[in-house]
Protein backbone atom coordinates (compact mmCIF):
# COMPACT_ATOMS: atom_id res chain seq x y z
CA UNK A 1 0.00 0.00 0.00
CA UNK A 2 3.31 2.11 0.76
CA UNK A 3 4.63 1.53 -1.84
CA UNK A 4 1.14 2.79 -4.25
CA UNK A 5 0.98 5.73 -2.48
CA UNK A 6 4.42 6.40 -2.89
CA UNK A 7 4.48 6.08 -6.72
CA UNK A 8 1.12 7.94 -6.68
CA UNK A 9 3.02 10.89 -5.33
CA UNK A 10 5.81 10.23 -7.56
CA UNK A 11 3.68 10.53 -10.70
CA UNK A 12 1.69 13.45 -9.31
CA UNK A 13 5.16 15.92 -9.20
CA UNK A 14 6.69 14.39 -12.54
CA UNK A 15 3.08 15.34 -13.94
CA UNK A 16 3.27 18.68 -11.93
CA UNK A 17 6.68 19.13 -13.26
CA UNK A 18 5.70 18.90 -16.52
CA UNK A 19 2.53 20.94 -16.69
CA UNK A 20 4.85 23.58 -15.50
CA UNK A 21 7.65 23.02 -17.71
CA UNK A 22 4.39 22.95 -20.50
CA UNK A 23 2.52 26.34 -19.02
CA UNK A 24 3.55 29.13 -20.95
CA UNK A 25 5.12 32.52 -19.30
CA UNK A 26 3.58 35.75 -21.07
CA UNK A 27 6.10 37.31 -22.45
CA UNK A 28 6.21 41.15 -22.03
CA UNK A 29 4.76 41.42 -18.77
CA UNK A 30 6.12 42.84 -15.64
CA UNK A 31 6.29 41.23 -12.73
CA UNK A 32 3.28 42.91 -11.71
CA UNK A 33 1.54 42.21 -14.31
CA UNK A 34 1.52 45.27 -16.72
CA UNK A 35 2.44 45.28 -20.06
CA UNK A 36 6.22 46.42 -20.45
CA UNK A 37 8.85 47.05 -23.69
CA UNK A 38 11.36 44.09 -23.86
CA UNK A 39 15.04 44.67 -22.95
CA UNK A 40 16.10 46.26 -27.02
CA UNK A 41 12.94 48.68 -26.49
CA UNK A 42 10.71 47.07 -28.88
CA UNK A 43 7.31 45.84 -28.52
CA UNK A 44 5.03 44.66 -30.98
CA UNK A 45 1.49 44.72 -31.39
CA UNK A 46 -0.56 42.01 -33.64
CA UNK A 47 -3.54 43.10 -34.33
CA UNK A 48 -7.04 40.60 -35.27
CA UNK A 49 -9.96 41.97 -37.33
CA UNK A 50 -12.86 40.77 -37.81
CA UNK A 51 -12.56 36.94 -37.10
CA UNK A 52 -16.29 36.73 -36.39
CA UNK A 53 -17.18 33.07 -36.69
CA UNK A 54 -19.64 30.64 -35.19
CA UNK A 55 -18.82 27.99 -32.60
CA UNK A 56 -17.74 25.40 -35.39
CA UNK A 57 -14.65 27.25 -36.19
CA UNK A 58 -13.80 27.96 -39.75
CA UNK A 59 -10.28 25.76 -39.95
CA UNK A 60 -9.15 28.17 -42.46
CA UNK A 61 -9.21 31.32 -40.25
CA UNK A 62 -7.83 29.38 -37.16
CA UNK A 63 -5.00 28.39 -39.31
CA UNK A 64 -3.96 31.55 -40.50
CA UNK A 65 -4.05 32.89 -36.69
CA UNK A 66 -1.93 29.88 -35.85
CA UNK A 67 0.35 30.84 -38.80
CA UNK A 68 -0.09 34.81 -38.03
CA UNK A 69 1.17 33.88 -34.33
CA UNK A 70 3.79 32.39 -35.22
CA UNK A 71 5.49 34.36 -37.83
CA UNK A 72 5.06 37.66 -35.90
CA UNK A 73 5.07 36.07 -32.14
CA UNK A 74 3.95 39.50 -30.62
CA UNK A 75 4.60 40.67 -27.00
CA UNK A 76 0.27 41.26 -27.29
CA UNK A 77 -2.26 40.77 -29.82
CA UNK A 78 -5.59 43.03 -29.95
CA UNK A 79 -8.80 41.70 -31.02
CA UNK A 80 -10.30 44.50 -32.40
CA UNK A 81 -14.04 43.24 -32.67
CA UNK A 82 -16.65 41.07 -34.26
CA UNK A 83 -14.43 38.16 -32.71
CA UNK A 84 -17.75 35.73 -32.90
CA UNK A 85 -20.30 35.96 -35.06
CA UNK A 86 -22.77 36.40 -31.97
CA UNK A 87 -26.21 35.25 -33.93
CA UNK A 88 -24.19 31.90 -34.78
CA UNK A 89 -23.69 31.32 -31.16
CA UNK A 90 -26.64 31.52 -28.72
CA UNK A 91 -26.15 30.32 -25.59
CA UNK A 92 -23.63 29.89 -23.05
CA UNK A 93 -22.11 26.97 -24.64
CA UNK A 94 -21.81 27.80 -28.18
CA UNK A 95 -20.46 31.41 -27.51
CA UNK A 96 -17.73 29.63 -25.23
CA UNK A 97 -16.97 27.46 -27.76
CA UNK A 98 -16.33 30.67 -30.22
CA UNK A 99 -13.89 32.21 -28.39
CA UNK A 100 -12.14 29.74 -27.30
CA UNK A 101 -11.53 29.05 -31.00
CA UNK A 102 -9.42 32.79 -31.24
CA UNK A 103 -8.03 32.98 -27.48
CA UNK A 104 -6.72 29.31 -27.06
CA UNK A 105 -4.08 29.90 -29.87
CA UNK A 106 -2.90 32.76 -28.25
CA UNK A 107 -3.06 31.50 -24.91
CA UNK A 108 -1.00 28.12 -25.77
CA UNK A 109 1.99 30.69 -26.64
CA UNK A 110 2.26 32.54 -23.65
CA UNK A 111 1.04 36.00 -25.02
CA UNK A 112 -1.07 38.29 -23.38
CA UNK A 113 -4.16 39.48 -25.54
CA UNK A 114 -7.06 41.97 -24.89
CA UNK A 115 -9.92 43.22 -26.84
CA UNK A 116 -12.94 45.49 -27.96
CA UNK A 117 -16.25 44.22 -29.24
CA UNK A 118 -17.73 44.90 -32.59
CA UNK A 119 -21.22 44.78 -33.76
CA UNK A 120 -21.77 41.30 -34.52
CA UNK A 121 -20.47 40.43 -31.24
CA UNK A 122 -23.27 41.68 -29.64
CA UNK A 123 -26.12 39.55 -31.82
CA UNK A 124 -26.57 36.80 -29.92
CA UNK A 125 -28.55 35.93 -26.49
CA UNK A 126 -24.99 36.33 -24.18
CA UNK A 127 -24.09 39.62 -23.58
CA UNK A 128 -20.97 41.87 -24.13
CA UNK A 129 -20.38 42.02 -20.28
CA UNK A 130 -20.50 37.73 -19.93
CA UNK A 131 -18.36 37.13 -23.10
CA UNK A 132 -15.61 39.47 -21.52
CA UNK A 133 -15.94 37.27 -18.40
CA UNK A 134 -15.47 34.38 -21.01
CA UNK A 135 -12.41 36.07 -21.95
CA UNK A 136 -10.84 36.79 -18.70
CA UNK A 137 -10.86 32.99 -17.75
CA UNK A 138 -7.86 32.55 -19.53
CA UNK A 139 -5.31 33.54 -17.95
CA UNK A 140 -3.00 35.70 -20.34
CA UNK A 141 -6.40 37.82 -21.09
CA UNK A 142 -5.51 41.76 -19.68
CA UNK A 143 -8.82 42.81 -20.93
CA UNK A 144 -11.38 44.47 -17.92
CA UNK A 145 -14.18 46.84 -17.94
CA UNK A 146 -12.65 50.04 -16.35
CA UNK A 147 -15.83 51.64 -15.30
CA UNK A 148 -18.75 49.34 -15.39
CA UNK A 149 -21.31 51.67 -15.18
CA UNK A 150 -19.87 53.50 -18.52
CA UNK A 151 -21.55 52.86 -21.74
CA UNK A 152 -21.03 49.37 -23.58
CA UNK A 153 -18.42 46.81 -22.20
CA UNK A 154 -14.79 46.48 -22.08
CA UNK A 155 -13.90 49.93 -22.30
CA UNK A 156 -10.42 50.24 -20.36
CA UNK A 157 -6.53 51.21 -21.34
CA UNK A 158 -2.94 49.55 -20.81
CA UNK A 159 -0.17 51.61 -19.57
CA UNK A 160 3.12 50.50 -21.14
CA UNK A 161 6.12 50.28 -18.97
CA UNK A 162 9.51 51.22 -20.24
CA UNK A 163 11.87 48.46 -20.38
CA UNK A 164 13.59 49.58 -17.03
CA UNK A 165 10.02 48.85 -15.05
CA UNK A 166 11.06 52.85 -14.12
CA UNK A 167 7.91 54.56 -15.66
CA UNK A 168 4.52 54.13 -17.88
CA UNK A 169 6.19 55.49 -21.20
CA UNK A 170 3.34 54.44 -24.22
CA UNK A 171 -0.43 53.75 -23.64
CA UNK A 172 -2.67 51.71 -25.34
CA UNK A 173 -6.65 52.51 -25.84
CA UNK A 174 -9.18 50.25 -25.61
CA UNK A 175 -12.98 51.58 -26.67
CA UNK A 176 -16.22 50.21 -27.22
CA UNK A 177 -17.34 51.51 -30.47
CA UNK A 178 -20.81 50.13 -29.74
CA UNK A 179 -22.96 47.81 -31.98
CA UNK A 180 -26.02 49.90 -34.03
CA UNK A 181 -27.48 53.21 -32.84
CA UNK A 182 -30.71 53.08 -30.97
CA UNK A 183 -31.34 56.59 -30.36
CA UNK A 184 -34.98 57.47 -30.91
CA UNK A 185 -35.24 58.27 -34.85
CA UNK A 186 -31.69 56.84 -35.32
CA UNK A 187 -30.32 54.75 -37.97
CA UNK A 188 -26.59 52.89 -38.76
CA UNK A 189 -23.94 51.83 -36.41
CA UNK A 190 -23.63 53.16 -32.92
CA UNK A 191 -21.26 55.72 -31.71
CA UNK A 192 -18.75 56.60 -28.56
CA UNK A 193 -20.83 57.80 -25.83
CA UNK A 194 -20.50 60.93 -24.17
CA UNK A 195 -19.13 59.25 -20.52
CA UNK A 196 -16.61 56.95 -22.59
CA UNK A 197 -15.26 60.36 -23.96
CA UNK A 198 -15.20 61.96 -20.33
CA UNK A 199 -13.58 58.64 -19.30
CA UNK A 200 -10.97 59.26 -21.69
CA UNK A 201 -10.26 62.71 -21.33
CA UNK A 202 -10.03 61.99 -17.55
CA UNK A 203 -8.12 59.27 -17.71
CA UNK A 204 -6.16 60.46 -20.33
CA UNK A 205 -5.06 64.15 -18.28
CA UNK A 206 -4.27 61.90 -15.20
CA UNK A 207 -1.59 59.88 -17.45
CA UNK A 208 -0.25 63.19 -18.56
CA UNK A 209 0.08 64.09 -14.82
CA UNK A 210 1.76 61.32 -14.34
CA UNK A 211 4.44 61.96 -17.32
CA UNK A 212 5.57 65.32 -15.88
CA UNK A 213 2.42 67.40 -17.76
CA UNK A 214 3.28 65.67 -21.06
CA UNK A 215 0.74 63.84 -23.01
CA UNK A 216 1.27 60.02 -23.00
CA UNK A 217 1.41 58.96 -26.15
CA UNK A 218 -1.07 56.29 -27.43
CA UNK A 219 -2.81 54.73 -29.36
CA UNK A 220 -6.47 53.60 -29.83
CA UNK A 221 -8.05 50.35 -30.45
CA UNK A 222 -11.65 50.31 -31.64
CA UNK A 223 -14.16 48.12 -34.02
CA UNK A 224 -15.95 50.68 -36.11
CA UNK A 225 -13.64 53.83 -37.37
CA UNK A 226 -15.17 57.61 -36.56
CA UNK A 227 -16.88 59.69 -39.44
CA UNK A 228 -13.96 62.29 -39.61
CA UNK A 229 -12.27 59.30 -41.35
CA UNK A 230 -14.49 60.32 -44.33
CA UNK A 231 -12.13 63.41 -44.50
CA UNK A 232 -9.75 62.14 -45.66
CA UNK A 233 -11.73 60.86 -49.22
CA UNK A 234 -11.37 62.44 -52.75
CA UNK A 235 -14.23 65.23 -53.19
CA UNK A 236 -15.88 64.92 -56.58
CA UNK A 237 -18.86 66.72 -58.06
CA UNK A 238 -22.22 66.47 -56.96
CA UNK A 239 -24.58 63.65 -58.42
CA UNK A 240 -21.37 62.30 -59.60
CA UNK A 241 -21.59 58.19 -60.88
CA UNK A 242 -20.88 56.03 -57.62
CA UNK A 243 -20.46 59.08 -55.22
CA UNK A 244 -22.15 59.73 -51.74
CA UNK A 245 -22.35 62.77 -49.48
CA UNK A 246 -21.79 62.25 -46.45
CA UNK A 247 -21.73 64.95 -43.96
CA UNK A 248 -22.52 67.73 -46.61
CA UNK A 249 -19.36 66.57 -48.66
CA UNK A 250 -19.77 64.85 -52.07
CA UNK A 251 -17.03 61.96 -51.86
CA UNK A 252 -16.05 59.51 -54.32
CA UNK A 253 -14.69 55.69 -53.37
CA UNK A 254 -11.45 56.91 -53.47
CA UNK A 255 -8.35 57.90 -51.04
CA UNK A 256 -7.33 61.52 -51.11
CA UNK A 257 -3.44 60.70 -52.00
CA UNK A 258 -2.32 63.76 -50.42
CA UNK A 259 -3.47 62.39 -47.00
CA UNK A 260 -4.14 58.59 -47.49
CA UNK A 261 -2.71 55.21 -49.48
CA UNK A 262 -3.37 51.80 -48.92
CA UNK A 263 -6.41 49.82 -50.47
CA UNK A 264 -9.87 51.32 -50.14
CA UNK A 265 -12.37 48.10 -50.85
CA UNK A 266 -15.21 49.38 -49.90
CA UNK A 267 -17.29 52.55 -48.34
CA UNK A 268 -16.22 52.75 -44.80
CA UNK A 269 -19.08 52.27 -42.54
CA UNK A 270 -18.97 54.58 -38.88
CA UNK A 271 -21.90 55.87 -37.40
CA UNK A 272 -23.98 58.73 -38.89
CA UNK A 273 -23.69 60.54 -35.83
CA UNK A 274 -20.35 62.23 -35.41
CA UNK A 275 -19.91 62.08 -31.40
CA UNK A 276 -17.05 64.08 -29.60
CA UNK A 277 -14.71 61.30 -29.63
CA UNK A 278 -11.97 62.53 -32.29
CA UNK A 279 -12.30 66.04 -31.15
CA UNK A 280 -11.34 65.68 -27.68
CA UNK A 281 -8.47 63.00 -29.26
CA UNK A 282 -7.27 65.96 -31.34
CA UNK A 283 -7.51 68.06 -27.97
CA UNK A 284 -5.52 65.83 -25.64
CA UNK A 285 -3.17 65.25 -28.17
CA UNK A 286 -1.84 61.86 -27.19
CA UNK A 287 -3.71 59.43 -29.71
CA UNK A 288 -1.10 59.04 -32.28
CA UNK A 289 -3.41 56.77 -34.12
CA UNK A 290 -6.99 55.11 -34.40
CA UNK A 291 -6.73 51.22 -35.36
CA UNK A 292 -9.74 49.92 -36.60
CA UNK A 293 -11.28 47.11 -38.19
CA UNK A 294 -15.14 46.17 -39.26
CA UNK A 295 -14.54 46.96 -43.04
CA UNK A 296 -12.98 44.00 -44.15
CA UNK A 297 -11.37 44.53 -47.43
CA UNK A 298 -10.16 48.13 -46.57
CA UNK A 299 -6.39 48.33 -45.45
CA UNK A 300 -4.73 51.81 -45.40
CA UNK A 301 -3.55 54.81 -43.14
CA UNK A 302 -4.61 58.28 -43.68
CA UNK A 303 -4.14 61.15 -41.79
CA UNK A 304 -5.93 64.25 -40.01
CA UNK A 305 -5.78 66.35 -37.88
CA UNK A 306 -2.32 64.92 -36.58
CA UNK A 307 -4.43 61.91 -36.05
CA UNK A 308 -3.89 58.62 -38.27
CA UNK A 309 -6.89 56.70 -38.70
CA UNK A 310 -5.35 53.18 -39.06
CA UNK A 311 -7.92 50.78 -41.09
CA UNK A 312 -6.92 47.31 -41.19
CA UNK A 313 -8.68 44.04 -43.35
CA UNK A 314 -10.43 41.35 -41.57
CA UNK A 315 -8.57 37.73 -41.28
CA UNK A 316 -11.59 35.89 -40.94
CA UNK A 317 -13.23 33.71 -44.07
CA UNK A 318 -16.67 32.88 -42.51
CA UNK A 319 -17.58 36.63 -43.51
CA UNK A 320 -16.59 38.63 -46.63
CA UNK A 321 -13.26 39.63 -47.15
CA UNK A 322 -11.00 39.87 -50.05
CA UNK A 323 -7.97 37.72 -51.02
CA UNK A 324 -6.04 40.62 -52.07
CA UNK A 325 -5.72 42.08 -48.39
CA UNK A 326 -7.16 39.45 -45.82
CA UNK A 327 -4.73 39.19 -43.31
CA UNK A 328 -3.63 40.93 -40.01
CA UNK A 329 -1.94 43.89 -38.97
CA UNK A 330 1.79 44.37 -37.45
CA UNK A 331 2.35 47.39 -35.10
CA UNK A 332 5.67 47.94 -33.92
CA UNK A 333 6.89 50.43 -30.91
CA UNK A 334 10.14 51.71 -30.24
CA UNK A 335 10.12 53.52 -26.68
CA UNK A 336 13.10 55.55 -27.83
CA UNK A 337 10.46 57.46 -30.23
CA UNK A 338 7.04 57.23 -28.94
CA UNK A 339 6.28 59.98 -31.58
CA UNK A 340 5.76 57.10 -34.23
CA UNK A 341 5.28 53.64 -35.25
CA UNK A 342 6.11 51.20 -37.78
CA UNK A 343 3.11 49.28 -39.36
CA UNK A 344 2.30 47.35 -41.92
CA UNK A 345 -0.36 44.18 -42.79
CA UNK A 346 -0.08 40.51 -43.44
CA UNK A 347 -2.11 38.91 -45.68
CA UNK A 348 -3.33 35.16 -45.35
CA UNK A 349 -2.04 34.35 -48.68
CA UNK A 350 1.76 35.45 -47.61
CA UNK A 351 1.01 33.12 -44.60
CA UNK A 352 0.09 30.30 -46.44
CA UNK A 353 1.34 30.63 -49.90
CA UNK A 354 -0.40 29.44 -53.20
CA UNK A 355 -2.25 26.96 -50.97
CA UNK A 356 -4.73 29.39 -48.91
CA UNK A 357 -5.68 30.06 -52.86
CA UNK A 358 -6.49 26.50 -53.88
CA UNK A 359 -8.16 25.78 -50.77
CA UNK A 360 -9.85 28.25 -49.44
CA UNK A 361 -10.00 31.68 -51.70
CA UNK A 362 -11.85 29.82 -54.13
CA UNK A 363 -14.82 28.28 -52.46
CA UNK A 364 -17.62 30.09 -51.25
CA UNK A 365 -16.34 32.01 -48.06
CA UNK A 366 -19.79 31.14 -45.99
CA UNK A 367 -19.16 27.66 -46.79
CA UNK A 368 -15.47 26.86 -46.87
CA UNK A 369 -15.37 25.70 -43.59
CA UNK A 370 -17.15 22.88 -43.66
CA UNK A 371 -15.03 21.03 -45.81
CA UNK A 372 -12.31 21.07 -42.96
CA UNK A 373 -12.10 18.26 -40.39
CA UNK A 374 -9.52 20.45 -37.98
CA UNK A 375 -13.07 22.54 -37.04
CA UNK A 376 -14.71 19.40 -35.61
CA UNK A 377 -11.85 18.94 -33.80
CA UNK A 378 -12.64 22.47 -32.34
CA UNK A 379 -16.37 20.99 -31.99
CA UNK A 380 -15.16 18.19 -30.12
CA UNK A 381 -12.67 20.02 -27.97
CA UNK A 382 -14.96 22.73 -26.66
CA UNK A 383 -18.05 19.98 -26.02
CA UNK A 384 -15.70 17.75 -23.92
CA UNK A 385 -14.40 21.33 -21.92
CA UNK A 386 -18.18 21.92 -21.31
CA UNK A 387 -19.17 18.63 -20.17
CA UNK A 388 -16.35 18.39 -17.75
CA UNK A 389 -17.49 21.44 -16.73
CA UNK A 390 -20.86 20.18 -16.03
CA UNK A 391 -19.43 17.39 -14.46
CA UNK A 392 -17.59 19.21 -11.37
CA UNK A 393 -21.13 20.88 -11.02
CA UNK A 394 -22.67 17.35 -9.70
CA UNK A 395 -19.33 15.56 -8.93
Amino acid sequence: MKRKISLMISLALTLALLFALASPSFAALSQDGKLQFNEDGKFTILQVADTQDIFIANAATISALNKALDAVKPDLVVFTGDNISGSGCFGTLLTEMAIDAIAAPVEARGIPFTLVFGNHDDEGSVSKDEQLKMYQKYENCVAFDAVPEMYGSGTHNLPILSSDGAKDVYNLWLIDSGSYNVDPGASGYDYVHDDQVQWYVETSNALKAANGGTPLPSLAFQHIAVPEIFMIYNETTPGAKDSRNYFGRDLALELNPAMASGHLGEWSCPPNVASSEFAAMAVQGDVKGIVTGHDHVNDFIGTYQGIDFIQSPGIGYFSYGDAAVRGVRVIELDENDTSSYKTHTITNTELFGDSITGKVVGLNDNLSYLGYPISLTVFCKGLVARLFDWLKLFC
